[in-house]
């Protein structure tokens, strides 16, 4: 033992082998922690926005009404956010992985670990909201962020398959008042009159100038569309009403 302990001295001495600080564990722990903490933030923000774009595409209220529902469910699959958040899980995992207690737990253990953080923030961000305006914020900050990864502009650009959406120019009143039809431009900057005398429409619609709806219908002609249902953009209205006053 004396002999060991005495080639280990002189290989030290030899090589000039110097301890490293313990500071220097320290950072390296710390900053790994940061950046475990940081995927599963960004993993959350990742699946709340997931959550509130698929909830915005109103693939819920589709359920009944229309007949491709499963090509529907699959374009209302915000992909770019879900690969998102599993890319930062899996780093998030990598980062656990390798800090101070990390090591002493499996693989299943410290996943199910970033699963449940992420799970659970990333809930708490959309019941909160935090989601939308997040949205929000990349849709105005990033040009091409709403066609690509909003899967509402896959879902509501299909006017053939009954589906349009874009913003109200003007209304066509009757003389009592109620919305006869309107002037709509798509989110494709196509013009349309839209017939909304049959519709029914969400509470949370007031079919005015400059507000975003979607509507579900039919095709009349290359510029006409009848509307038998009216939602709000936002995919937030609950309850419904007969023709609007």
């Amino acid at each position: 033992m004396g002999k060991i302990s005495s080639d280990i001295l002189k290989k030290i001495e030899k090589e000039n082998i110097k301890p490293i600080p313990r500071c220097s564990f320290v950072l390296k722990n710390s900053f790994l922690w940061s950046l475990f903490g940081l995927n599963i933030l960004f993993g959350s923000v990742g699946l709340a926005i997931s959550i509130y774009l698929f909830e915005s595409s109103d693939i819920l209220n589709l359920i009944l009404s229309v007949n491709d529902f499963i090509e529907v469910l699959i374009l209302a699959i915000p992909v770019i956010w879900i690969v998102l958040t599993a890319i930062f899980l899996i780093v998030g995992y990598l980062n656990f992985r390798y800090t101070e207690r990390g090591y002493a737990l499996s693989f299943p253990k410290i996943l199910m670990i970033n699963i449940l953080a992420i799970l659970i923030f990333g809930i708490l961000l959309h019941s909160s909201s935090v989601s939308e305006r997040l949205n929000s914020v990349f849709s105005d900050s990033i040009p091409t962020y709403n066609k690509i990864v909003d899967p509402r502009y896959r879902i509501w650009s299909r006017p053939e398959q009954g589906y349009l959406a874009g913003e109200v120019l003007s209304t066509d009143r009757k003389e009592n008042g109620t919305v006869n039809s309107v002037k709509m431009r798509d989110l494709q900057q196509n013009l349309w009159s839209v017939d909304v005398s049959e519709a029914k429409v969400r509470r949370a619609v007031s079919l005015e100038s400059g507000e975003e709806i979607k509507v579900i219908g039919n095709v009349v002609d290359s510029d006409t569309f009848k509307a038998s249902e009216i939602l709000p953009w936002e995919g937030k209205g609950r309850k419904m009403q007969g023709n609007h006053p």
